[in-house]
């Protein structure tokens, strides 16, 4: 099965084939860990900035290089930073992210130019991609001078619940919102959040998970990809008070998250579905299968597969598809990361289990 959503796919197949690809959209919205996804799924080296330093950061000399006197030929000469010499001289396919684009200072932005055009003219393997947030998001964006922003070959913007995706006068998006949240909550799961904050973005067809607004109140606490995060790192330190929450995505936000995952101390214990798979109490409410699908998915062990099949198979059919391909996908991720073959491929009741279930694994 192809582990990569639709949209990180259509990144992949772009910057595969040397097209330069500029990000836009507001902040949180994981732009810079796409970019991030695809240099994994190629296994190119990423180059991050200049030296590590966002193009607001950077100054005309991280960009350009410095101008020294040649004295024995008469002439002065450009000579890079090390870290830009890196860039430049690479060998071997890689990506170049340059963040914060739109904040550079325009000097910065023309230094930036020439050495994408020396890019270019090398015939390098070296594809740069970019991205930025938008005016409107008052993230000290002024503007993107026209000549940078022709050197990029694709500009997507990125979705949020209250753009219209199907409108021709408007910019052209990487996926529709629905695209977003499929994509979000399968990172999520095959990242190790906690299963209450996959269910909850499931169950509520990611109506909770962005509503990032600009606001110039410190305090004021809002949902993101960002910052969901955090709440799932919260939850699996053991951190789950509404203060605490709140102090992460805003109060009201907080409180009908910890009162879905409530839910769980009404539920199965995984323990006594993987004892007793045909015996343990399968939910009827829609909310508890999204919360119960999650958690199996994310502890059954490669030996309990077996007790998990059997018990995801008593569930309704979109719960069973959404326990299986997330099994599947965290199997597979572990295997990617300790480079051994997928544990699942051990299990003669997973392989058939599979073959028969194939529809499940086509979306």
């Amino acid at each position: 099965m192809n582990t990569q959503s639709s949209s990180t796919a259509r990144l992949t197949n772009l910057i595969r084939h040397g097209f330069r690809v500029l990000l836009v959209g507001p902040p949180a919205t994981a732009k810079t860990a796409r970019f991030h996804a695809v240099a994994k799924a190629l296994g190119w080296r990423f180059f991050y900035g200049i030296d590590g330093r966002t193009a607001d950061l950077m100054d005309r000399l991280d960009a350009a290089g410095a101008v020294v006197p040649d004295v024995a030929n008469g002439v002065s000469r450009s000579l890079p930073l090390q870290a830009l010499k890196d860039i430049v001289e690479c060998k071997e396919p890689a990506i170049w992210f340059v963040d914060e684009i739109g904040r550079a200072p325009i000097d910065v932005q023309g230094a930036l130019n020439s050495v994408f055009d020396q890019l270019r003219r090398a015939g390098s393997p070296v594809v740069v991609v970019a991205a930025t947030n938008r005016p409107q998001d008052k993230a000290g964006v002024a503007s993107l001078s026209e000549q940078l922003r022709s050197r990029f070959d694709v500009t997507f913007a990125i979705a949020t619940p209250d753009v219209k995706t199907d409108d021709i006068s408007g910019p052209t998006y990487l996926t529709d919102w629905a695209g977003e949240v499929a994509g979000w909550t399968d990172h999520a799961a095959d990242a190790g959040f906690a299963p209450s904050v996959v269910a909850w973005h499931r169950m509520t067809a990611g109506a909770k998970l962005y509503a990032w607004k600009p606001n110039g109140n410190a305090a004021q606490r809002m949902p993101d990809y960002r910052t969901w995060e955090t709440v799932s790192r919260l939850l699996n330190a053991g951190v789950s008070d509404l203060d605490s929450i709140g102090a992460t995505i805003g109060r009201g936000p907080a409180g009908e998250f910890l009162a879905f995952a409530a839910l769980a101390a009404q539920l199965p214990a995984p323990s006594e579905v993987f004892a007793r798979p045909t015996e343990a109490t399968v939910p009827t409410d829609p909310a508890a299968c999204y919360l119960l699908s999650a958690t199996l998915a994310r502890v059954v062990d490669a030996k309990q597969v077996p007790a998990f099949l059997n018990y995801i198979d008593r569930l309704p059919r979109v719960f069973t598809a959404l326990a299986g391909r997330d099994a599947h996908r965290r199997f597979n991720a572990e295997a990617e990361r300790t480079k051994t073959q997928s544990k699942l491929v051990k299990v003669p009741q997973w392989n058939d289990w599979f073959l028969k279930n194939e529809d499940l694994f086509k979306y």
